[in-house]
This record gives structure tokens, sequence and C-alpha cells, in this order.
């Protein structure tokens, strides 16, 4: 959904809240702390789309127990922000959406925080089957250049860096899991690749790293020798590889750094937004999982 679309539906706060009323609960709305139906809406003026629980007394609102709970953020710049979020390909800065927004810095880098933990937790667990490519990344900064050039010595790349290491697979044509890695031995190669692919139904392809031989005895495995060629028929990386190129993108045009133990918030994210590249329903369908 674009952003015009956006501005021109949920035009104010009540409409938001009609709109997530109708998302969460359709027809027949329920108490969020005891699922009792037996509810009904509360007369008061000030705060718009408050109901009452005859069972547990409780009062609540469309928003409890998600990540909109008690925000003082307007719903209206919670929708906006999601809409540029779900439709950057590359990411997008706390300080862009800051800008466009009106919000600090660090309202928009928390509002973003919560966006991404949902995404992350909704996420669950994908299980890929066919034809899945894996392969690892390696995400963070180069060091200054020195005012002594002659001193420089370029920050190593790939295998053994001091990067954040990110596991990835993805099905040809289909869904993508990636995930900051602990373990880049062999074994927690192997870990990942078991609870990930079906190792039934899939073939799955890597370059010639030997990380990867672990994974040989349990599922068919095809190497691509990247020395020598990179695509050989149906087997080559490139997918996985484009999906790389997204988070990389992510990294030098837009935030330039982040801590490594938010590391996994922004690979949910790359992960969530290629998962749902297809059509034109991303808004829709993160404001369905928040309620799922």
């Amino acid at each position: 959904m674009d952003l015009m679309t956006i501005f021109t539906r949920f035009p104010d706060h009540e409409a938001c809240i009609d709109h997530l009323e109708r998302v969460r609960w359709a027809d027949e709305p329920s108490c969020p702390h005891c699922s009792s139906s037996r509810v009904s809406r509360k007369s008061d003026g000030q705060r718009v789309g408050r109901w009452n629980c005859y069972d547990c007394h409780s009062s609540f609102n469309v928003l409890s127990g998600t990540i909109f709970s008690k925000t003082k953020i307007p719903l209206q710049k919670w929708f906006l922000a999601i809409g540029l979020m779900v439709n950057a390909k590359k990411s997008l800065s706390s300080c862009q959406l800051a800008r466009d927004l009106g919000l600090n810095q660090k309202s928009a880098w928390y509002l973003q925080t919560r966006v991404r933990a949902e995404m992350m937790t909704r996420q669950g667990k994908i299980l890929l089957y066919g034809i899945v490519e894996a392969d690892e990344a390696y995400i963070g900064g180069r060091p200054r250049k020195p005012n002594n050039r002659t001193d420089f010595k370029p920050a190593k790349r790939g295998r053994g860096t001091a990067k954040t290491p990110i596991l990835g697979a993805v099905e040809r044509g289909g869904r993508v899991v990636a995930q900051v890695a602990d373990d880049m031995t062999g074994r927690g190669i192997l870990d990942f690749v078991l609870d990930t692919v079906s190792t039934d139904e899939s073939l799955l392809i890597t370059d010639e790293s030997q990380l990867y031989r672990a994974v040989s005895p349990f599922m068919d495995h095809a190497v691509i020798k990247h020395k020598e060629r990179y695509v050989d028929g149906l087997v080559h990386t490139n997918t996985i590889e484009g999906f790389w190129s997204l988070l990389k993108r992510a990294w030098y045009g837009q935030h330039h750094h982040y801590q490594r133990h938010y590391t996994p918030l922004y690979a949910a994210e790359a992960a969530w937004k290629y998962n749902h590249r297809e059509g034109a329903g991303g808004f829709s369908n993160f404001l369905r999982g928040c309620f799922a």
C-alpha cells in the first residue's frame, strides 16, 4: 500500500482504531486478558476505542498486547512508518524516518526497532523445500584509513573476519531464512541446515567451502566452484547472493553501522520483506501478523 493511500484511508486516530478493530476482531470483540467475549464498548469521550470486560473487569483497547500498546506516537504516524519500511527495498534509516514523519531520531529508532522485532517474531519457523541455496555473509564496517596511507592494511574480507557472520538459505523463487550465526564450524552449519531445510525433499547448493561438507551425508548436495565458474546449469548461488546484496546495501547506503546485538533485527527485516515481496500487500500482511 502506497503512502498516499495510507494517508487517505487513515486520516486520524479514530480511523486507525476502526481498521485495527476490524483486523483483530472482525465482528466478535474479545478481551485480550481473559479471552472473554462478554465485553462492551466503554463510554469515554477522551479516549477512543476503550472496552470493558464483564468477566475480568479490565479495561482495554485493540492495541493491548501489540507493538502499539501504550504508544504516545499517533497511530497515523505508525501506519505511515510501517508503509515506508515495508516499501523500502534497501531499508530506511531512523534519521530519514524522523525527517519524513516529524519525529525526533530516538522516537523514530524506537518505532523501527519495535516493527523489526515484530517481523522477527512473526517470521516463525520456516522449512525450505526444492532447490535451496545456502551461503554466509559478513556484516560490518571497514576501519577508517589513517593519515599515513603506507601503514594502512585493508580489512580482511570473508571467512575469518571480525565482522558479524550471518547464515542464509533461500528457495529458488521462494522464501529466505537468515540469522546471525553463533557457530561457524561444520557442526553449526549442519545444525542451521537441518533446522531450516527439508532434507528429504530438497537439493542444497553451496559454494566450495569445506564448512558445508558436513551436510552431504544428510541430503543431496551440489557444489559450485567459484574459482572455476559462477553458474553450471542449475548449480549456482546467485539467488542467495542477490539477497545478501540487499542486506549489505542497507548497511552501506542507509544504516552505515549498527551494533552486533541489533543485527538479528535488521536481518529479520530484510528476510521479512523478501518473503513478502510478491504483490502489494506488505502493509496489510504486517498488520494482520501483529494480531496473529
